[in-house]
């Protein structure tokens, strides 16, 4: 999965370093694919030794920095991974995990990991919220629109899911949080 989101950010055409895949993962896809940030820079390694990247050294304020950029070969495996059926989704959730075993914690304990839940939620569509507002304020900037900008337009496609599961969430254990604060 790592090597079809670097090949992916590297597929609009312009250089990233290490510095930029993991800020741009950690504004993106870090919201729907767990992957870590650690097997970013090895995923790199291994993607140019298979000649899908090239690594590119630029100076700067005496520093050397690494810039990467997809060859052709990069733009057949990227496009061989995104036919690849990848399976179906399997949904991990780590409180639905501590729900199951709720009976062994006190109402207030429970109380207590779903409004933590639903705050790390409420925080999720907040900041995907903000990402929306950075985009579009990028697009116009470039004269763009999501609607003429297809990157753009798939990229809000997935956000627009990203907070729509958020608000369902949040509904889903407020609702859920009612029932167990109503239980005797």
């Amino acid at each position: 999965m790592i090597e079809l989101i670097i090949l992916g950010f590297l597929s609009y055409n312009y250089p990233l370093t290490l510095y930029d895949i993991k800020m741009a993962m950690k504004r993106s896809t870090e919201y729907f694919a767990s992957t870590s940030q650690g097997a970013i820079h090895p995923t790199l390694v291994k993607l140019n030794q298979n000649g899908y990247v090239k690594i590119k050294e630029k100076i700067k304020n005496n520093r050397t920095k690494k810039l990467y950029s997809i060859t052709d070969a990069g733009r057949e495996r990227f496009s061989e991974l995104m036919r690849q059926d990848m399976g179906s989704d399997k949904y991990k959730s780590t409180q639905l995990l501590k729900m199951f075993f709720f009976n062994e914690l006190s109402k207030e304990e429970q109380v207590h990991s779903i409004n933590t839940h639903i705050m790390h939620f409420q925080d999720m569509e907040q900041n995907l919220t903000n990402i929306r507002k950075e985009g579009k304020v990028r697009l116009d900037e470039m004269g763009a629109s999501f609607e003429n900008y297809k990157p753009a337009k798939y990229e809000n496609d997935a956000l627009e899911f990203g907070l729509a599961y958020a608000k369902f969430v949040i509904r889903w254990f407020s609702d859920y949080l009612k029932r167990i604060e109503e239980e005797t």
